[in-house]
């Protein structure tokens, strides 16, 4: 039984300094000349007692403050001693055997790992002797097992989800790995990319993808709304040229209080001319020639007649 210093720290520190204290406080057998539980003699007894008795009232003459601290130092040689126990037992465990090493060059080759291969692979263990048959019954003594247990559970419900898959690509394993802060060995992650192989996860490709593909739907679509009015505008533009070619103009109305009589007299005589051009005079000379004996007008108004419809001005605008 496990000392508690608790209960009587003079008692725990006696049996801390005594591991046989139960052997020697037990009473000797009847009928076995005197020999104590586990073969303990009657002098061996004694001179053991004798031990027990002066350091237990060395203990109980301490000052309180100094009996705590030997307590406390006692505890922590304790726990130290449970914890470099448990340390020689995991070293002694078989997935820390040599053996138990994976072969990376081998590994890294493979086109596919099952999901219990990537696992043990990214512990750096052979995932033919380290398999989780084998992990599984001690989970519960040993730290590797525990932690071999959790990335198994991520990885598991990552296949659930369909973020991961059995079998695996090596380059998505390692990936989602890394993505969520799993430990995998540098040479193991070295000499997969070594073989060509990118070590990129799916989901963040894909996630981009989306990401990119959204932004040129969206300039798509406003392209598209921007062809669809444009498309609507020259439509409508064409339905009003339609109309306006469909007006026949036959000139302006004489009787019309409103009639511009010089604007009517240019428009015909621009027509004319330009319809029937004679070489042997300018511009002016045969629109003055063609307006004077059809319209009654001022020398004033024939000239700015001429002007206004003469199309070869010099200084004026350059021919085209």
């Amino acid at each position: 039984m496990r000392p508690n210093p608790l209960l009587d720290p003079v008692d725990y520190l006696v049996r801390r300094r005594f591991p046989d204290y139960e052997g020697i406080t037990a009473r000797p057998i009847p009928g076995f000349g005197g020999l104590s539980m586990g073969g303990i003699t009657a002098e061996y007894r004694t001179e053991r007692m004798a031990l027990i008795k002066a350091f237990r009232e060395e203990m109980l003459a301490l000052p309180r403050e100094d009996l705590a601290e030997r307590v406390a130092a006692e505890q922590e040689k304790q726990r130290q001693e449970v914890v470099d126990r448990a340390n020689r037992e995991e070293r002694a465990r078989f997935f820390h055997y040599p053996r138990a090493d994976a072969d990376f060059s081998h590994w890294s080759k493979a086109t596919y790992w099952t999901l219990d291969e990537a696992i043990a692979l990214s512990f750096g263990k052979a995932p033919e002797v380290v398999k989780w048959e084998n992990v599984q019954p001690l989970v519960n003594v040993s730290p590797f097992a525990q932690q071999y247990s959790r990335v198994r559970d991520l990885a598991r419900r990552a296949t659930t989800a369909r973020v991961l898959y059995d079998p695996v690509l090596p380059g998505v394993y390692l990936a989602w790995a890394r993505r969520n802060e799993i430990a995998i060995p540098d040479e193991l992650t070295r000499m997969v990319e070594s073989r060509g192989v990118v070590v990129g996860d799916w989901k963040d490709n894909y996630d981009q993808l989306k990401a990119q593909f959204d932004v040129l739907l969206a300039d798509r679509e406003k392209v598209a709304e921007i062809a669809q009015r444009l498309i609507a505008e020259r439509d409508e533009y064409k339905v009003r040229v339609a109309a306006l070619e469909a007006v026949s103009w036959n000139g302006f109305d004489p009787d019309s209080p409103a009639y511009p009589i010089e604007l009517d007299a240019a428009m015909q005589a621009w027509l004319a001319v330009s319809s029937s051009r004679d070489a042997s005079m300018t511009i002016k000379e045969q629109v003055a020639d063609w307006v004077e004996p059809r319209f009654k007008l001022s020398a004033e108004a024939l000239q700015r007649i001429a002007t206004v419809c003469n199309w070869e001005k010099e200084g004026g605008r350059r021919r085209r």
